[in-house]
């Protein structure tokens, strides 16, 4: 898995330094380059990904979502919010719109939630990290919506930490289950 990560992360270097040369220069190109190549990785990638409606693939699916919808574009950016007035990557952020974002991927995470508890017992460790998490991300939502953010605060209650643990937990079990895949 940690080689289709390295050829990925290659393959996309090399197809955006070809898409900066002279012939490449128009930015339209450049994206063309950039989507070749990342579907190509892709589909390097593609022996070892779960097969699509297994256990490994819903987890899979589950873990990309936590951290994409919830953390990155989401928790992590109120905290950053919340402390600086910016957003993770220090830009400028509407936080009634990250949050409005974020009520979105609930919806979602509903799905999830209904998914992970249909998996069998053979997943009973991370069907029990998921319950966890799901409970920690809905307190942390529900918080927000009854104290909306506000920049540059000291507001003590907006606390990430278990939702950090309780994710790098659910993380270390599906990455796992996926290498048990990987040497079969």
């Amino acid at each position: 898995m940690k080689k289709g990560v390295i050829i990925l992360a290659a393959t996309m270097l090399i197809a955006m330094l070809a898409g900066c040369g002279k012939q490449k220069s128009d930015e339209e190109k450049l994206q063309e380059a950039f989507q070749e190549a990342f579907q190509e990785a892709m589909g390097s990638l593609g022996a070892n990904a779960p097969e699509a409606g297994t256990p490994e693939a819903v987890l899979k699916e589950a873990q990309n979502f936590v951290t994409s919808e919830l953390w990155n574009d989401g928790f992590v950016d109120l905290s950053w919010f919340i402390s600086s007035g910016t957003s993770s990557t220090g830009d400028s952020i509407d936080i009634a719109f990250t949050v409005e974002q974020l009520g979105k991927s609930i919806e979602k995470k509903a799905e999830m939630d209904q998914a992970i508890s249909g998996l069998s017992d053979n997943y009973k460790e991370a069907k029990a990290l998921w319950e966890k998490l799901s409970a920690e991300t809905d307190k942390l939502y529900e918080y927000v919506k009854a104290n909306p953010p506000v920049a540059e605060s000291e507001d003590k209650g907006y606390d990430t930490g278990l939702f950090k643990q309780y994710q790098e937990a659910f993380d270390k079990e599906v990455d796992t289950w996926l290498n048990s895949l990987d040497k079969k």
